[in-house]
């Protein structure tokens, strides 16, 4: 399964998920920002890679049904509600990650 991990700047929370999923080798991982400044931005093309998309806010949401209105996502893209105020590989952000994504994947 593809894994797409957004966040706005693609340094700290989507990193931080595409580093700790990459290690499952039942999916393949990638990560995105929304953000103009972000390290790999959203792209068409990542979108309609991925089999599945999460996206640690709502407006990251909002940034790619705006922005990519031809894709259809809504059957693959899933709202964490993580808030942008962790750093990269921080143990509470990978816990939270771990408790919000592990229950809705299924190999």
């Amino acid at each position: 399964m593809n894994l797409l991990f957004v966040c706005t700047i693609n340094r700290m929370r989507s990193c931080t998920a595409e580093t700790v999923y990459a290690a499952d080798l039942h999916h393949k991982v990638r990560s995105a920002g929304t953000a103009p400044t972000a390290t790999k931005q959203v792209t068409p093309e990542l979108l309609r890679w991925a089999d599945r998309i999460f996206v640690m806010e709502k407006m990251h949401e909002a940034f790619i049904l705006e922005n990519f209105p031809d894709i259809d996502v809504s059957n693959k893209l899933t709202v964490l509600g993580i808030p942008d105020f962790y750093y990269y590989m921080e143990p509470e952000l990978i816990d939270l990650l771990k408790s919000k994504i592990d229950p809705l994947l299924v190999v």
